[in-house]
């Protein structure tokens, strides 16, 4: 075959897959909605209820759902179903609330994937604490996006969480990702802080983000200005920040049990002072933090946070990876996830080995994640408020029950346990009258279990049934939406809708 001809199949061939590509692009995907549902009522027989609110196993429950409420609870069985009543079987079963994950990040492909899979998972309500900068961002965060998958689970569209809140962008300081931006999403001043503020408000932000780089004079501003115009104000703590002045300003929420690590040693003070405090995080740095921990400086900081009725999300399983970033056991719980997302994934492992491939450098990481556990352990000893929240985008669903298990090895019981992706977030919310516990009148978001999560807080995955706002999921159900989602993750459909999205961030 001639060069000219074989340029011209060729050609053809780049041609097609380029049209193949733009083809997965636009497609949509189809939507995965809830099963029919026969008649509007639903009968739960002779359940045990897992009651957070005081802390027992109500047994041998029934339960009368209507519509989306749990209309009553009774110890006797119901007599008066209609023909079309569902009855569910809860024999040597028990029932919780629905899941709450407190740090996830949505990403613009959240409603065909993550989704269907934080539902599979008994999680029924997210936070997103991650907002998009422009449109170009491929993390799903504008407010009409938010409310119309929302508007979807509610009309049964789709199947899903409920998503509450709209985050900004984090505000990080002077960053690069701000190079065609105007200058004030920097908030490098108190100017910068006002004008974001503003900004933020007028898109119709119910969270701002704060990150770690932010200056204090700016930070000061932008809590001032937050407040006066009723925007929450959560996420990490600034370095140039000392964890008490941050609850003092009000935020309402610190991610991550770190900061308690780094503001609980004899430098701390001095380290708030540097030109660039994270820009010092290092091995020696961290080592020296567990070495001159000090527990009354960490106990001042849980009377600060007691007072101020702030709220702690810890997020072990960040620092989980950190500690076991080298660990091919531990890494293979990405083996089933997009390959994509696992190629970055993997990009942030390897980046935690190469920054200290000693032994020392991963002993004094696995022991900087132990202490993080220790840490809120005696949080919620002291009173402190915790939520439960994953932060772990690439597992959405599963990694909310890894976080569980990393709580109740911090030594909090499994009722309290439960209470952090329960009754608290609802509490959080100010909606503790519709979810956060198996109540009377509440919203009927409910996990049917095979095992007892008190006994075993890994038990909270032994789901058999679920129930989304009074619409339910069988076992049979939920085994046909695992594998729509297997399939769909791993597709060239959705290889195509990754990659566009990255490129097109990538123009931003």
């Amino acid at each position: 075959m001639s060069i000219k001809k074989t340029l011209k199949y060729a050609g053809y061939f780049i041609l097609l897959v380029l049209l193949l590509f733009v083809g997965f692009v636009i497609y949509p995907f189809s939507a995965i909605k809830p099963p029919p549902q026969n008649g509007k009522d639903m009968i739960i027989k002779n359940i045990n209820i897992v009651d957070v609110t005081k802390d027992t196993i109500l047994k041998n429950k029934h339960i009368l759902i209507k519509e989306d409420r749990v209309s009553k609870i009774s110890d006797n069985a119901f007599e008066f179903a209609e023909s079309d009543t569902k009855i569910i079987d809860g024999t040597n079963k028990f029932v919780m609330s629905g899941l709450w994950d407190m740090h996830a990040h949505l990403f613009k492909q959240a409603p065909h994937v993550d989704y269907p899979e934080y539902l599979r998972y008994g999680v029924t309500h997210v936070r997103d604490l991650m907002g998009a900068y422009n449109e170009r961002s491929p993390f799903a965060g504008s407010q009409e996006r938010i409310e119309k998958w929302n508007n979807q689970v509610i009309k049964q569209e789709i199947i899903g969480p409920r998503t509450h809140g709209f985050a900004s962008f984090p505000v990080e300081g002077s960053s690069p990702m701000f190079k065609n931006c105007p200058d004030f999403f920097n908030c490098a001043t108190p100017k910068d802080a006002k004008k974001l503020v503003q900004f933020f408000n007028d898109k119709g932000v119910t969270l701002i983000k704060v990150y770690n780089n932010i200056s204090k004079d700016a930070f000061f501003t932008l809590m001032k200005e937050a407040k006066k115009l009723g925007i929450e104000v959560s996420g990490h703590k600034p370095v140039r920040v000392s964890t008490i002045d941050a609850s003092n300003a009000g935020m309402k929420t610190l991610e991550h049990a770190r900061f308690f690590i780094w503001d609980s040693f004899k430098g701390a003070a001095l380290l708030r002072q540097s030109d660039n405090p994270k820009g010092e995080d290092c091995t020696q740095l961290r080592a020296t933090m567990l070495q001159q921990h000090d527990s009354t400086m960490l106990y001042n900081m849980f009377d600060t946070f007691v007072k101020n009725n702030t709220w702690y999300c810890p997020t072990h399983l960040t620092r989980k990876a950190d500690a076991y970033a080298d660990n091919e056991a531990f890494r293979k719980r990405y083996d089933h996830i997009n390959s994509i997302l696992r190629m970055f994934s993997f990009e942030d492992l390897d980046g935690v080995i190469y920054e200290d491939t000693t032994s020392y450098g991963r002993k004094i990481y696995k022991d900087f994640y132990l202490k993080g556990l220790e840490i809120t352990g005696q949080a919620s000893k002291h009173g402190v408020k915790l939520l439960a929240g994953s932060d772990v985008p690439e597992l959405p669903g599963s990694t909310l029950h890894e976080e569980l298990q990393e709580l109740s090895k911090a030594g909090l019981t499994n009722y309290e346990v439960l209470r952090t992706a329960t009754l608290n977030p609802a509490i959080y919310y100010n909606l503790e009258h519709l979810y956060g516990s198996v109540s009377e009148n509440k919203i009927a978001d409910l996990v049917i279990l095979s095992k007892n999560p008190i006994s075993d807080i890994k038990n909270t995955t032994s789901i058999t049934g679920i129930i989304n706002n009074g619409v339910y999921l069988n076992n049979n159900y939920l085994y046909d939406v695992k594998d729509k989602i297997n399939n769909r993750r791993k597709s060239l459909h959705m290889n195509a809708k990754l990659i566009w999205d990255i490129l097109i961030h990538m123009t931003t």
